[in-house]
């Protein structure tokens, strides 16, 4: 009979106030959530490893584990950031059936579409250049996957006459800056929700892309 025994505690459970995500090795990932959860709500100025140690309720000695400051946990960020704009594009291409120029097109919407979807990675993926020190000297955008997946099907474009010729990185830029000021002026809010329901949004992302074709299309 137990009947009144006192049971032995586990010395591998969890502390009271201590999260269960600490001990099955999810650690990493709970902290690269965390992170985005404050981002989203405060923005990476304010971000430490402290912090995070707290809202994760694991111990602020934890985060040290996989990351050994705040940037190294802002350039997991960003670098999962363009790993996944990066496939979504590369997926949706796939699945079309569309030219090359389609492709162009999926690479603006697609752009988009992901600022849109996960403001927070974006935010911190393109910060201004004094919260980028999370990233080495040579880093650059344009030195991204993403970036040269556009570039390339500029370049296809261009070599089939669906585009107008010209400086291949400057037509990649002026490509890149009008999604990406969609893109932000959409998560900043400048452009309002107000009469704004999922069909109207769609087509006004198609248009941006649309009018970015007619600026850049053969004369």
């Amino acid at each position: 009979m137990t009947q009144g025994r006192k049971m032995k505690k586990n010395p591998m459970a969890p502390a009271k106030n201590e999260n269960p995500a600490y001990h099955h090795g999810n650690l990493r990932r709970v902290l690269i959530d965390t992170a985005l959860e404050i981002i989203s709500e405060q923005g990476a100025e304010t971000l430490s490893l402290r912090q995070i140690a707290k809202i994760a309720r694991v111990s602020h000695s934890a985060p040290y584990r996989h990351f050994k400051d705040k940037n190294a946990i802002l350039a997991e960020v960003a670098r999962e950031g363009f790993d996944m704009m990066l496939r979504q594009t590369e997926e949706r291409i796939a699945r079309s059936r569309g030219n090359e120029l389609e492709h162009f097109a999926i690479c603006g919407l697609s752009y988009i579409d992901f600022a849109l979807n996960y403001p927070s990675h974006y935010r911190v993926m393109f910060g201004t250049r004094s919260e980028k020190s999370y990233f080495s000297d040579e880093f650059t955008p344009e030195s991204t996957p993403s970036f040269q997946l556009l570039q390339d099907k500029i370049r296809i474009c261009q070599e089939k006459g669906l585009l107008k010729a010209g400086v291949l990185q400057e037509m990649t830029l002026a490509a890149w800056s009008i999604v990406h000021g969609f893109a932000m002026l959409r998560i900043d809010q400048h452009i309002p929700d107000r009469g704004m329901d999922e069909n109207t949004l769609k087509e006004l992302k198609r248009s941006v892309v649309m009018t970015l074709y007619f600026g850049l299309r053969p004369e």
